[in-house]
């Protein structure tokens, strides 16, 4: 199977389109699946975090990870040279309790951290559930000056064909356009978007594992998931193509956004 570029994915919207309603309802439920989430969610690859990191500082950085959850990203910045210390914070403790960094319970729009603590503050795969101007006000206060905000998102790489047909039947609605940057406050100074393309190896039944950590199957009734599961798995074998009973790559879009303030003059 030779896949195509999806041009429908090349007309999606900026960003999702969550409310703050579901913000709140859906946001915290992740700590449920703690342990499936840590295993099956990508982490992000070697050339995004070196560009996150590069160039932040002359010296280790002060780092706040925020929407930190189980720590897929805290865990690679806990191993770099480049980080003096790493505050994870997060609102569910369930998560929390898997992070191996220093952690905190607070929200972006509530970070429980000193004025112009930090040099660094990340937000992987959490920004959609933040409110954008309250998260922008919070992190400005936190920051530095001259300090960065480094937005990482993973998503499924829609531009495939088969692969937007598979986020679909997954409802894997966290999909922003490449180019994607975020709306900030007065101050920060925004660079073009990164992309950094990679696969992750799995199988069918990896993939069924990928859609129950979504938040559209953790609201869902075990009526929906079932049909969820039944038709990934219809959709993998059928017309997709692949064999169920081995491996295949699946491609993944790391978007890296990063937002500096000005340093005092």
């Amino acid at each position: 199977m030779t896949p195509q570029p999806a041009e429908s994915a090349q007309r999606r919207g900026a960003g999702p389109k969550i409310s703050q309603q579901a913000r709140t309802a859906h946001g915290r439920r992740f700590g449920t699946t703690a342990e499936l989430y840590d295993a099956v969610r990508p982490g992000y690859p070697a050339a995004a975090i070196d560009a996150v990191l590069t160039g932040a500082a002359d010296r280790p950085l002060d780092v706040c990870d925020l929407g930190a959850g189980t720590g897929l990203l805290s865990r690679d910045l806990l191993l770099d040279d480049r980080v003096a210390a790493l505050t994870a914070v997060d609102p569910d403790e369930q998560l929390l309790a898997r992070n191996p960094a220093q952690t905190r319970v607070g929200t972006a729009e509530g970070i429980p951290l000193p004025d112009g603590s930090v040099d660094l503050v990340t937000a992987a795969q959490a920004w959609h559930w933040f409110d954008p101007q309250a998260a922008g006000i919070e992190i400005a206060r936190v920051l530095r000056p001259g300090g960065r905000l480094a937005i990482l998102n993973n998503q499924l790489d829609v531009r495939l064909e088969w692969v937007l047909r598979l986020a679909r039947i997954m409802h894997a609605g966290d999909v922003y356009r490449p180019g994607w940057q975020p709306r900030l406050g007065p101050g920060f100074t925004t660079e073009p978007t990164q992309e950094h393309l990679f696969t992750t190896t799995v199988t069918v039944d990896t993939v069924v594992k990928l859609a129950a950590t979504r938040s559209y199957w953790l609201r869902s009734n075990d009526r929906t998931r079932a049909r969820v599961e039944a038709n990934i798995r219809d959709y993998l074998a059928h017309e997709a193509g692949f064999d169920t009973t081995g491996t295949f790559e699946l491609p993944y879009l790391c978007l890296v956004s990063i937002s500096r303030l000005p340093t005092d003059t």
